[in-house]
């Protein structure tokens, strides 16, 4: 067994996209860095595999992108040079209904403003009123994301602070469906709003998380796929900090945080490697892995080590996935009232009517599979055609589900997976029905029990590290005492979903725990600030 001991000024612990981004930002301001993570491949839920046959591409953790080439190492390093694009559908997100109905909304307000008033004028300006007052606030939105979370003196965060400011104080104790059903009148406009909302991996019932879920609606047409599959950024992310010095260290599990005279000071492998951090060591793993299993209740203060094991994971954010390789794209009996749901990129099946979404929230509490699967899906080829042989299509279909499927241990997903997925495909045929038979080619699931094996981060199969509820939720994520990306132990710091803002392809709890760290140790001068629009709505945040 190697006990080879490598030196750096910081260790960070998993490579995920969180982890690459808060290296790449250290180790441009001058830092040796490197980046351990168990798995033989970085990236985490950047992942892109051919599950079901050779050349078929299948994004299996993130596909649907919501801030795109939004993402602040994309602005700060150009990684658009490095080939990172992103298709971003005009068609970008909609629902078809049993009744042969289609409600689309589109990049272009105008065209989303025509779609909502065919079912409701009323709604259409309702929404266009929220979309306004959204986007001329949209730099203090990024801002309130990509920075640390500052309490002000009422508790609150200044991002919900801004929201009772936009929206009225009410607001702030409000759910996503009380938010919804008080602005809106039409049930299928209601469930379309809910279930972008909802796949944001929450539980829309909850209140105090509506300002979550109107914070998803600014940015409710800027689904976008990244080219050639998500694992194309972490590549990228990957190669930028290679060549800036940074080292990626994979087969390196991380089985122990050292404490030196009670400060983190270096971190132990599996196969007996050491990795000493001379200024920081930064996790981006869940918090009961960095704290209960990698330092260990016995070094931690017990106020620490309870709160920690009292963080609640799921089940409003742990999927189902069924990837299918296909011949034809799904073709929708809808599309006779409007053909653009055909091309339409994030996909609402089943979700017709906020009840819809409550039944579905009620059993996921329960522990129960769905009575009528209702899916989140989409058909990435239609928008990039590298992702399956010529004339070949990949579909996806995320169900959200529960981790011990009806009181049963998650390894149960093994027998009932194929049956379910049937019942999956079913119900996407009900509006498609095309979608089945000799048009699909293959089918592969991807199981809750499967998630958390692969991705040991996502604790119970839930992608957010820590379910976002109200006492886990923006400046109290993932407890109240953790949630400044500084920790009561010296040196050591958090960076990965379980932080604020969430999980999700965002970056930006890696990007903000990369400030904390720059921050304490005197060097935010060093990092790239200025180049992103809402740079000076970040400023003025921190100048507060």
């Amino acid at each position: 067994m190697s006990r080879e001991t490598q030196r750096f000024d910081v260790v960070v612990i998993g490579a995920g996209h969180n982890g690459l981004t808060a290296a790449l930002y250290l180790a441009h301001a001058g830092l040796k860095v490197a980046v351990l993570d168990r798995r033989h491949e970085f990236g985490g839920g950047l992942s892109t595999e051919e599950v079901t046959r050779p050349g078929f591409l299948h994004n299996l953790h993130s596909n649907f992108h919501g801030l795109g080439e939004w993402l602040p190492p994309i602005l700060d390093f150009d990684l658009a040079r490095r080939g990172v694009h992103y298709f971003h559908p005009e068609a970008n997100i909609g629902m078809p209904t049993r009744a042969g109905r289609a409600l689309v909304l589109y990049r272009d307000e105008l065209k989303s403003y025509e779609s909502i008033a065919r079912f409701s004028q009323r709604d259409a300006d309702a929404y266009a009123d929220l979309r306004r007052t959204l986007a001329e606030n949209i730099e203090e939105l990024l801002a309130g994301a990509f920075s640390p979370p500052e309490p002000t003196e009422t508790g609150r965060d200044r991002l919900r602070e801004d929201f009772a400011r936009w929206f009225g104080a009410g607001v702030l104790a409000q759910s996503p469906l009380d938010f919804v059903q008080g602005r809106f009148e039409n049930p299928h406009v209601q469930a379309l709003l809910l279930y972008h909302m909802a796949i944001g991996g929450y539980d829309i019932r909850l209140k105090e998380l509506a300002v979550l879920g109107i914070a998803f609606l600014g940015f409710i047409t800027n689904w976008q796929l990244c080219r050639g599959g998500s694992h194309f950024l972490a590549h990228a992310l990957g190669g930028e900090l290679l060549c800036r010095g940074g080292d990626l260290v994979e087969n390196a599990h991380v089985s122990k945080i050292h404490l030196e005279r009670g400060r983190a000071g270096a971190v132990e492998t599996l196969d007996g490697r050491t990795f000493v951090a001379s200024q920081a060591i930064v996790s981006t793993v869940d918090v009961r892995q960095t704290f209960l299993e990698m330092i260990g209740r016995q070094s931690l203060p017990p106020t620490l080590a309870d709160e920690v094991a009292k963080v609640v994971y799921g089940p409003s954010d742990v999927l189902f996935a069924v990837h299918v390789a296909m011949r034809e794209p799904p073709r929708y009996l809808a599309a006779r009232d409007n053909p653009d749901i055909d091309r339409t990129f994030n996909l609402d099946i089943g979700y017709e009517t906020p009840e819809d979404l409550i039944e579905h929230c009620e059993e996921l509490e329960a522990g129960r599979l769905c009575r009528v699967p209702r899916l989140n899906a989409g058909v990435n080829t239609l928008f990039d055609r590298t992702q399956a042989p010529d004339g070949m299509h990949t579909a996806l279909i995320w169900q959200f589900a529960p981790y011990e499927p009806e009181g049963r241990p998650s390894s149960t997903w093994s027998s009932i997976a194929p049956e379910y997925a049937e019942r999956c495909i079913a119900a996407w045929r009900e509006y498609a029905p095309n979608f089945g038979g000799s048009n699909v080619i293959e089918v592969a699931t991807y199981t809750p029990d499967e998630i958390a094996q692969k991705l040991v981060n996502m604790r119970r199969g839930g992608f957010h590290a820590a379910a976002v509820i109200p006492s886990q939720a923006a400046h109290l994520r993932p407890t109240e005492s953790l949630s400044g990306f500084r920790t009561p132990v010296p040196g050591l710091y958090l960076g990965g979903a379980c932080m604020h803002p969430h999980g999700g392809i965002t970056s930006a709890p890696g990007y903000n725990c990369a400030q904390v760290v720059a921050r304490d140790l005197g060097i935010s001068h060093k990092l790239p600030f200025g180049k992103k629009p809402w740079d000076k709505a970040a400023a003025r945040r921190r100048s507060r």
